[in-house]
């Protein structure tokens, strides 16, 4: 047997293989309508267990292309052990309030409250904001007068519990901010996502951001949000729920179930539960947990391993095809009746 642990709060344990069985997935080859937007009060006590869970969290694409529409899903499966370089997050893009920048003579201070001594800012035409450790470039940070074309950030703040209103909050931002990092293919995969994430949380501060675009995983997430789960932010405390979409849908009346996007960015399966009835609250918080873990060791759970709360508690794993794209394999967490 092997144990692992996950969170403080709830600590899930990785077991042997068990008997496997067949699971059915909730939405075929695509989800339905209902599935995606789950109704309002659904969604309101989605939004209250989400919040509830962050206040007692204890740890929780290439460049934007303006004229073409960036797909949702991933086009292919990603083989376990696959290496994570080729699809690791290099970019996010930040939501500003007004078309043009304030005064960004703060840069420099900004820069080395949220990197630490040894770092600066310099800024130039654009304006474009080089974030450098010495004489290294770290990252980018560039202004664009414009929001982010084709409705795409409000399209990917829809349907997020953890924005309630975000569709309509986020079409609000007048301007953008392409947030690179510089020397990505020297890091690991959550190497380059701390970093975006930390250049992204320069870029709220300096340009008066309301929100974050995490393109690797089709989400988009409030400024409140992003700077909470990602305070403290280290590869032992990832900002797991704004690196990943976790969306909630019903299954039942009385039963609920969850899919991630962005797996992919750190080289592994998406995770999915078609049905289970817990609660939302701690279903969020039981696959996010099961996502850090992943994320921090690798694709160690095989297929027919369990998972769970203690020793005693046994949750099927399987890798099965996804509910929302069939052709795509997803570590599917199979609860009892």
């Amino acid at each position: 047997m092997v144990r692992f642990a996950v969170s403080r709060s709830r600590t899930p344990v990785a077991h042997g293989p068990v008997r496997r069985r067949n699971c059915t997935s909730l939405c075929g080859e695509s989800a339905c309508e209902f599935c995606r937007t789950p109704d309002t009060a659904f969604a309101a006590a989605a939004w209250m267990a989400a919040s509830t869970t962050l206040r007692r969290r204890e740890r929780v694409m290439g460049l934007f292309d303006f004229f073409r529409k960036k797909k949702r899903q991933a086009e292919s499966d990603v083989e376990q052990g696959e290496a994570t370089q080729e699809h690791a997050t290099r970019h996010c893009f930040v939501l500003c309030r007004e078309e043009e920048p304030a005064d960004l003579s703060m840069a420099g201070a900004i820069v080395a409250e949220v990197f630490g001594r040894g770092y600066s800012a310099a800024v130039s035409e654009g304006p474009i904001v080089t974030v450098s450790r010495g004489k290294d470039a770290v990252g980018f940070l560039a202004h664009m007068a414009m929001p982010i074309p084709n409705g795409e950030a409000e399209e990917n703040a829809d349907r997020n519990f953890l924005w309630p209103n975000g569709r309509a909050e986020s079409a609000r931002h007048r301007s953008h901010v392409i947030v690179t990092n510089v020397g990505g293919g020297e890091h690991t995969a959550v190497e380059s996502a701390i970093e975006v994430t930390r250049l992204a949380l320069v870029a709220l501060k300096l340009f008066d951001g309301i929100g974050v675009y995490w393109g690797n995983a089709s989400v988009c997430n409030s400024r409140e949000i992003f700077e909470q789960f990602c305070d403290g932010i280290s590869e032992e405390q990832m900002p797991v729920p704004v690196w990943l979409r976790f969306q909630l849908v019903r299954a039942a009346e009385d039963e609920v179930g969850l899919y991630t996007l962005g797996m992919r960015q750190f080289g592994l399966m998406e995770i999915e539960v078609d049905r289970c009835r817990m609660n939302p609250s701690d279903l969020f918080e039981f696959v996010s947990n099961i996502a850090h873990y992943l994320i921090e060791k690798g694709p160690i759970i095989a297929d027919g391993n369990t998972v769970g709360g203690s020793a005693e508690e046994r949750i099927l794993v399987r890798h099965l095809p996804s509910m929302i794209e069939r052709s795509r394999r997803v570590y599917k967490i199979v609860f009892g009746d």
